[in-house]
């Protein structure tokens, strides 16, 4: 059966790699957008449901529009993408809007994650089959130097701003001690990745979606399922799979 991915943080067109490659690799693709991008085109076999990062209300919309459009969904992946982030709200250092903007990164995922988990379960609540539905809750991380870390480490990157880096430790808390809460749950499966500007396949969303879906897809194949230790541990961008085996070539 086709599986349906949720692919949201990264909204289109910055998130169009993703969601191609989601395509690519036989995913029906739901992609979050923005009110202003709403009326532009999706690649492809991509659905674009708009999302309004502040609101609950919007969240459990774009799930059930989702469900909806595609059936059920099989995969939810939450992307914190440092880089993409510091350029969409560059110049916001005033204190009214560094308000607005703890609400669009660290709330809207925490209301979005939530939505997703509670569908799956409400689902299987009131399922009268034997068959229950199962959900990968995948978080990336793409992460960038915070300011202090530039001037510990003498780096000429360019840092993250002080806003920006503590909402990215907020996703990374929020995303560990979730999966805490999953870890012996049967219908939800979390999995953390990170990516740092090191990795080789920083740079391309494509080649870093393209590892990311072969690597999913090779847990359901492990001869013994993921220990606690396993599923709270961050999986670098470009690792083997669990079983030994890797991704690529």
């Amino acid at each position: 059966m086709e599986k349906t991915i949720l692919i949201a943080g990264k909204e289109l067109p910055a998130g169009e790699d993703f969601a191609s490659a989601a395509v690519s690799s036989g995913r029906r693709a739901v992609v979050t957008n923005t009110h202003e991008n709403e009326g532009s085109p999706a690649p492809s076999g991509v659905t674009a449901v708009a999302w309004n990062r502040p609101s609950a209300l919007s969240a459990r919309s774009v799930v059930l529009k989702a469900i909806n459009e595609c059936g059920r969904i099989d995969e939810c992946a939450v992307i914190f993408d440092e880089v993409f982030l510091m350029e969409r709200y560059k110049g916001l250092e005033t204190t009214t809007e560094n308000v607005r903007v703890i609400e669009e990164l660290i709330s809207s995922y925490e209301y979005l994650t939530m939505e997703a988990m509670s569908r799956i379960t409400k689902k299987n609540s009131l399922s009268q089959t034997e068959e229950k539905r199962r959900l990968k809750l995948i978080f990336v991380h793409k992460s960038n130097p915070s300011i202090s870390e530039c001037i510990i480490s003498k780096s000429t990157a360019k840092p993250s701003p002080a806003f920006l880096s503590a909402a990215a430790a907020a996703f990374r808390a929020f995303a560990e001690n979730t999966a805490a809460t999953l870890v012996e749950s049967e219908e939800i499966q979390p999995i953390l990745i990170s990516c740092d500007p090191t990795n080789e396949l920083f740079k391309s969303d494509r080649e870093l979606a393209a590892w990311l879906f072969q690597y999913v897809e090779s847990l359901d194949g492990l001869r013994r399922p993921l220990t606690p230790k396993q599923r709270l541990t961050w999986t670098k961008a470009g690792a083997k799979s669990p079983g030994g085996f890797g991704i690529f070539g």
